[in-house]
Formats: structure tokens, sequence, C-alpha cells
């Protein structure tokens, strides 16, 4: 019979079973290459030097490639979100080549990481629900495993005001120069600036509470709970507020999913009420937990006294006449800090004169080493970058990247929110829990850069907090279309 059909029409029958099934392996296959890149950038901090080695070589290599055979199976398909996102790399591509890029001779390794993006976030577009989960699932687990021990070397270091370095490139623990210096100690994972390594934890932290929500096996919950409680610690040692912020907002949005849940009420408005003033009150209690943390961390250091040599102690102010080093508090004054947004209201206030001075930077952008040149002439001081995705955007690409950028976060925000108060069954609080990161990182990312530009970590062109956004993010639309099909929207509309 199947010799018959394969005669009568032609084909071969085998053959395109073996494409049939091709087909259905690479999503899996993709998603092995968007985890295993993601895993790659998050090992840069641990030795640069060699990974940069192996990034000229393997990693272009890896990004190309799979760049490549995404678009060759998907062309420029796909869901709004996903095409923007495309079209903003496209704009930056063309942008290098008018700032006279035309060999890529500059911003080579700025291209390749937008392109990397834009193949990271249709990862869970393109899996199946079962596939989806499961790819999150042992990304979790190997993310949050590798920065549980970040955490708790990097805790060590701080808790005991020491430093120590680990090989093959003696990367530091804790605060070994005066170019970290302050009047408090804090995290210093991986000789990496706090308001960046703060991220890592915060996203693993927002992982594990999705870990929990969807765990079936209770006492699985148990270690989940206390790597979640070390990733705590970790944000709150780290000292950056604008992570602090985030999580707060998260704290907030957890009250009210749980009020989905628990409140029942025959008045809406009486419900919306009571949840309105329950999330507003966990604001301030989070940010004020932190400050309990802190506060319990010194408490413990004074009651257990050990006899540990401070050697951070070298690098950092004396916080009072006495020749005290304050260990675990923040001594900066918050209300002056909100005041002038922690100074960068000057670096805000630079945009308008910087394109002023150089109109042309608002159609075709700048090079990367050359964006702060003119704003650092209206700061009070010399900042490495715009302390704003979007402005950064705005100064790298001109304006038409700019909008591409913001169009693809007001969409991706409706989504969100969208998906956190459905009422669909598909909805599940682990699934809508996958929200607080992304909008944790669109908070952080109001206040510093990144995604959609360089890192801030002069180390690679991008890292794996952006990396980790636009997997997230992919992810958090795959399920909103799951809910929400483009084709059942269009039919309402013509109907």
């Amino acid at each position: 019979m199947i010799e018959y059909i394969e005669k009568f029409y032609g084909v071969n029958l085998m053959e395109h079973k073996a494409v049939i099934s091709e087909d259905k392996s690479w999503p899996v296959f993709h998603a092995f290459m968007a985890v295993a890149l993601l895993v790659f950038y998050m090992l840069c901090p641990v030795a640069p030097v060699r990974w940069h080695d192996l990034y000229l070589s393997y990693g272009r290599i890896a990004i190309i490639s799979m760049a490549a055979v995404y678009f060759w199976k998907r062309r420029f398909d796909g869901v709004i979100e996903l095409r923007l996102v495309i079209w903003y790399t496209l704009w930056l591509f063309v942008t290098r080549l008018l700032n006279t890029d035309y060999y890529l001779q500059n911003e080579l390794d700025l291209v390749i990481s937008r392109v990397l993006c834009c193949v990271v976030l249709p990862t869970g577009l393109i899996l199946k629900p079962a596939q989806r989960e499961r790819a999150l699932d042992i990304c979790i687990g190997i993310v949050c495993a590798f920065y549980l021990v970040v955490a708790i070397l990097g805790i060590t270091a701080c808790f005991f005001s020491t430093y120590f370095y680990i090989p093959p490139e003696n990367v530091v623990f804790g605060i070994d120069s005066s170019y970290f210096y302050n009047t408090f100690c804090y995290l210093t994972p991986l000789s990496t600036n706090r308001t960046i390594s703060a991220v890592w934890f915060y996203i693993c932290w927002c992982l594990m509470i999705y870990e929990f929500l969807k765990c079936r096996r209770k006492l699985w919950r148990i270690p989940i709970a206390l790597a979640w409680f070390v990733f705590t610690l970790a944000i709150a040692l780290s000292f950056c507020r604008s992570v602090k912020l985030a999580v707060c907002i998260n704290a907030a949005m957890l009250v009210l999913l749980w009020g989905q849940k628990a409140l029942h009420t025959k008045k809406a408005a009486v419900r919306a009420l009571i949840l309105a003033v329950l999330a507003a009150a966990a604001l301030p209690l989070t940010y004020k937990g932190f400050d309990l943390i802190t506060s319990g961390t010194q408490a413990l250091y004074d009651f257990i006294d050990l006899d540990v040599e401070s050697r951070s102690d070298d690098f950092l102010f004396t916080a009072d006449g006495n020749g005290e080093v304050t260990k675990f508090s923040d001594t900066r004054d918050l209300g002056k800090s909100l005041s002038n947004m922690s100074n960068r209201s000057s670096i805000y206030a630079s945009v308008v004169p910087a394109m002023k001075d150089d109109p042309l930077r608002l159609l075709i952008g700048k090079y990367s080493s050359k964006l702060m040149d003119i704003p650092h002439l209206y700061q009070n001081y010399p900042y490495y970058h715009m302390h704003n995705y979007v402005l950064q955007t705005l100064m790298l690409t001109g304006l038409i990247g700019c909008l591409l950028v913001v169009a693809f976060s007001v969409l991706l925000v409706f989504r969100m929110i969208k998906l956190f108060f459905s009422a669909s069954p598909l909805a599940s609080a682990a699934i809508k829990s996958l929200t607080l990161p992304l909008s944790g990182i669109l908070v952080y990312g109001m206040m510093e850069t990144v995604i959609f530009t360089n890192c801030a970590d002069e180390r690679a062109a991008t890292d794996f907090r952006e990396l980790a956004f636009f997997l997230i993010a992919g992810i958090v639309l795959a399920y909103y279309y799951d809910i929400y099909p483009p084709e059942t929207r269009a039919a309402r509309g013509s109907k």
C-alpha cells in the first residue's frame, strides 16, 4: 500500500517522515542552544579572559549558526513583539553603517548580541507547553544552583568583611581595592559591581517563587524556600535600591496574586479596595524588611564577635570619628537620593542639550564609545551610561530605535497585565509569577541599562540579565498567546 502511494504521488514517505521528525525536534534543539548560550554568558565573570577567547571563536560561531538556522526556518514570522525586536536589531545594524562602521570593526559584538536576543526571545514561543515547562525547569536548575553558590561565597566574604580569590584568573569575592570605596560593607561577587550582581540574585529570587508555586511535591518546597532566603539575603547585602524597589513591587504583585484566590466577596469594589490597600502596604513593609535583614546581620556579627581579620575594612571609609567601620548599614541619605534621583536628574537633563548640539544623533544614533561624550558636558559626573534603557537606546540608535523599544515595552507590559489578571484555568499562579522578573527588570531598567544596548558590565556585549529577560519574556508571551491566540482576537475584531 505504501509503495503504491509513493508511486502514485511520486514521493518518498520515509524521507517525508524524516523531515517531519526533524522539524519537530528542531524547537527542542533551539531551546537547548538558547539555554546553553545563556549559561555560557553566565560563566563570563568566572574567567573573563578565557571566556572572551572562547567567545571570539566558538561563541560567535554558535550564535551566528543558531540565528542562521532560526531565520531559515522561521524567516521574520512571529508575534508582533518578536518582530519589533527583529526590526530594532536591523535598525541598529543600519545605524552602525550610517555611523561609518561599514565593516563592523567597532560594533560587531554589539550587533551579534542583538541578534542573539532576537533568537532567544522566541524560544518559548516555538516550544509546546510541556516542552516549554521542561526547558524552563532545566534552565532554572542550572542557573539557580550556580548563583546559589555565588551568593553563599559572596555573603561569606561580606559577613567577615574579607576577600578571597578563585582560580583560574583570581577573580575576587569581597572588597579588595579602593575602587569599591564606600562607608559600608556590601556584597561583591566575582569582581562585579553590586548594581549588576544584585540583578543575578533578583532573577533567581523570582524563579524560586515560580518553582515554589509550581512544585507538586511539598518536601521540595523546603530547599526551594531555603535557596529563596539566601537570594533574599544576597539582595539585601547588595544594597542596590533599584533592585529593592523591584522586589517591593513584586511583593505587591504577590499580594494581588494571593487576593485573586483567597478573597471572596460579592462586591467587586470592596474586593478591589482591600487588595489595593494590602498591595500599597506591602511596598514600604518590604523595603523596611531589607533594613531589618541588614540590621539583623549586624546584630549577629556583633553577637558572635568573631576573631577574624577584616581585611576589607582597609578599603572603607570610617563611619564615625572613632575610626569604626559600619558593617551592614546603608549610610546613604534616602531622602536626599530621592530628591535628585541618586544624581540621575542631571543625567536625564543632559538629553535635550546633547540632541541640540548633535541633532543628527536623533536620526542615526551614535557609536557606543562616543555615546556619552556630549552628555558629559551637561552632567555633574562623567557617568558611563544614561541610567535608563529607553534613553540609552535613544542616544545609541536615534528616535526610530527608541520608538521600537518603547512599542515592545508597552506591548509586553500590556500582555503581562492581562495574563496576570486572567481568569483562564491555563493561567496558573506559577505561570502568572513569571511576570515578576520581567516587571522588576523593566523597573530596574528605568534607572540602569540592562536591555537593548551594550551591557553595563564591560566584560561582554550582553550578559545573563538581558538573556534571562528575553528568555522569560518569550515564555510569558507564549503562555499569553496560548490563552489569547492572535487568530481569535482577529476574529473578534472582524465581528
